[in-house]
């Protein structure tokens, strides 16, 4: 009594979640491959357009880094300074200091245009100015200052220059920021193939508990005769019923899980929910060899890792040379030369200039600094070497990831054909099985696991598969090279910073 209870409580929970799936289960379907999942990613994901921003991101910081080698033209104004003060000036008559009061008004313009000299670090300039001064007392004074045209030179001399090393970094910066984008759309299509997969599994599961729940329905009516005729026991009748139920409830669970993988497709891809696309199984690439030291030569050439052991190298010496400059002595020249005049009427300050030359020459010893600048250098030494022992390391691991992942792949192709005769022996098997039971030959246990089996290998197939493409994808995000086309994979980078 208890087990029917059971069994018929079952069977109205299996009709209500059949009724609401038929109803979603109504929209249309459309075939959709591996590849234009793939390019869907490609165009309109979050990750593909966050990856796309990141990359923007980087170009414009290089674009600012290219500008600062340009030269740059400046214009500098101060139209008002009001000055009333008391301030101390000195009396002829008295012979003594006193405070006097001073109203002044000063309105000034400076037009420069700057270079940087990147392999010294100093800086070339030429400008004009021009300055008016107007002092408001007893008899309102008002002068002019132009400075026609001047040219000067600030250069530090045995210091550290950024602008060196930011000229070494910059542009590596830069050619990595292009690799990690590429690298990272390998990554978005890597998270689609985990997804196609996913819903390719799930709908396999639900076609193989719809088979269940066929073959179980058969198998019940089958008992039920034979129990008719007394050539079956009760028990076995009651398992053919148990697993019908049990079969239908299979069903219901696999139409909520494709429910769910396809949610988690079109929200990744950023399609309605409402969009319903069936994956098709897809082949793998039965001729496809690839070569571990071809790829990893390919992969040093591009791989933003190595790249960025590269920069990570260049930045500890950079660090190290900073280090280095700032534990001795620094100087610095200021040298101008310019045709400066003044007036109490503009034009006139323009007439007959006068030369004004400056020439300024400093030094900078450290003397006393209880070994602060001694304890910065050998620091920056210090993580020089393990950076370059890192790098080395790093390198290893690398060349090592790739070759294990290449072996597996190289494995891969063999484990599919096996995986799919499999698959096809599971099914036969089942088949004959099933047969031998509606014949009398066999109980309900023998055929039960043959459908487990047939289930499972056709699972470990679809698996295999995505182990196959899995492998591959991620070779290629590693060496960033197209092994079916044999190419390079690259980008319009100047159209993506149109779009």
């Amino acid at each position: 009594m208890t087990n029917t209870l059971i069994i018929m409580t079952k069977h109205v929970l299996v009709i209500l979640f059949l009724i609401a799936y038929i109803s979603m289960s109504s929209q249309e379907t459309e075939k959709i491959s591996l590849d234009q999942i793939i390019n869907l990613a490609e165009k309109q994901s979050l990750d593909a357009f966050k990856a796309k921003n990141m990359y923007l991101a980087n170009y414009w910081e290089y674009r600012s880094f290219k500008a600062t080698q340009l030269p740059s033209l400046d214009l500098n104004l101060q139209p008002i300074e009001f000055r009333r003060m008391m301030t101390k000036r000195y009396d002829f008559d008295q012979n003594i200091d006193i405070f006097r009061e001073q109203k002044t008004m000063e309105s000034y313009a400076n037009l420069a245009l700057s270079q940087y000299i990147p392999y010294t670090g100093g800086t070339v300039y030429i400008d004009s100015d021009l300055s008016r001064l107007v002092n408001y007392t007893e008899d309102e004074v008002t002068t002019f200052s132009a400075t026609l045209v001047r040219i000067g030179l600030n250069q530090p001399i045995f210091g550290f220059n950024e602008q060196k090393w930011a000229k070494k970094l910059s542009p590596l910066k830069f050619e990595k920021a292009k690799q990690e984008y590429i690298q990272s759309m390998q990554e978005t299509k890597l998270k689609a193939l985990d997804l196609f997969f996913n819903l390719l599994l799930v709908k396999i599961q639900k076609e193989i508990a719809e088979s269940n729940v066929a073959t179980a329905d058969t198998l019940y009516k089958v008992g039920k005769r034979k129990f008719a005729i007394l050539s079956t026991q009760r028990e076995e009748l009651l398992d053919l019923e148990l697993s019908k139920f049990n079969a239908e409830i299979e069903v219901v669970k696999a139409n909520q899980n494709l429910e769910k993988a396809k949610f988690s497709l079109n929200s990744f891809l950023g399609l309605e929910n409402t969009t319903n696309k069936t994956p098709i199984t897809p082949s793998i690439i039965n001729d496809l060899y690839i070569n571990q030291q071809q790829a990893i030569e390919i992969a040093l050439k591009s791989n933003p890792d190595i790249i960025g052991i590269k920069q990570n190298q260049i930045e500890a010496d950079r660090n190290l040379d900073k280090a280095i400059k700032e534990n001795r002595f620094s100087a610095s020249l200021m040298a101008s030369f310019g045709l400066n005049q003044n007036a109490e009427v503009l034009p006139e300050a323009y007439i007959n200039p006068l030369d004004q030359q400056v020439l300024v020459f400093g030094i900078k010893i450290p003397i006393l600094d209880w070994g602060n600048r001694k304890g910065k250098k050998q620091m920056a030494q210090s993580n020089r070497e393990v950076t370059y022992i890192e790098s080395k390391q790093q390198l290893s691991d690398f060349k090592q990831n790739i070759s294990l992942k290449i072996l597996d792949f190289n494995l891969q192709a063999k484990i599919v054909q096996s995986a799919a005769k499999a698959n096809d022996l599971a099914n036969e098997s089942y088949q004959l099985t099933k047969k031998r039971f509606l014949l009398g030959e066999a109980d309900v246990l023998k055929v039960t696991n043959s459908m487990q089996a047939r289930q499972s290998a056709q699972e470990k197939y679809i698996i295999s598969i995505y182990t196959f493409w899995k492998y591959y994808y991620e070779i290629q995000q590693l060496t960033l090279y197209d092994f079916k086309e044999n190419k390079n994979i690259s980008i319009e980078f100047e159209k993506l910073i149109e779009k």
